[in-house]
């Protein structure tokens, strides 16, 4: 009895043999292939930076990002842009890099531009050139003097402004809600037309502030 299924069991048994082999096999490809993107998504490494954002933003100031986000990130973390300001020249789906400055101008700031020209890799965007002098940098116009030391109130930001006697957080915001809304300064003694600053806290001021 048993001779007569002996060829049939050697062949069912070949056949248990090639499936288990080929089964196996195949397990072992799938799992060469998890570990491959396993070290792969470990190579991804995530990590943590800061970035400056500056200008038509509610909330100016350095802020943390972790890789993969973007421009748009750094504005909404700034706390989104001010009615006034022009994103023509940003490319809001650019990835962001270490000690990269955001600037966001103004609808002023970009009708006043003279120049367009291309900032260094470490930037976001486009930087413009304003009375001959491109934001950031020392000159007539547009940032801070270094030489003098003194702070210029048409480019100071929230931080900058409060370094100023008498003016805290609150005056920070309503000089910088000023000037976005009615253009830069002409003159120092123009800031007496913000409200809240009168001539007693001008006078503390004179010799520290610059247009």
């Amino acid at each position: 009895m048993l001779e007569k299924y002996k060829n049939i069991l050697i062949v069912i048994g070949i056949l248990i043999f090639i499936v288990i082999g080929t089964l196996s096999y195949m397990f072992i490809d799938v799992q060469g292939d998890v570990i491959d993107i396993k070290e792969e998504v470990a190579e991804i490494e995530i990590t943590n930076f800061y970035v400056d954002v500056k200008g038509a933003v509610r909330n100016p100031g350095v802020y943390e990002f972790i890789t993969g986000d973007k421009v748009i990130d750094a504005i909404e973390k700034a706390g989104g842009l001010i009615r006034s300001a022009n994103t023509s020249n940003i490319n809001l789906s650019k990835k962001l890099d270490e000690e990269m400055v955001v600037y966001v101008f103004t609808n002023n700031e970009i009708k006043r531009a003279s120049t367009v020209i291309n900032c260094d890799t470490a930037c976001a965007v486009e930087t413009i050139t304003i009375d001959n002098c491109v934001p950031g940098q020392s000159g007539s116009a547009g940032s801070n003097s270094p030489q003098s030391g003194k702070v210029n109130i048409n480019r100071a930001t929230l931080s900058e402004l409060m370094t100023l006697p008498g003016i805290g957080e609150a005056k920070a915001r309503t000089i910088i809600e000023f000037r976005t809304n009615n253009g830069p300064f002409e003159k120092i003694e123009d800031i007496t037309k913000v409200s809240g600053i009168g001539q007693a806290t001008f006078e503390s001021l004179k010799d520290l502030i610059t247009v």
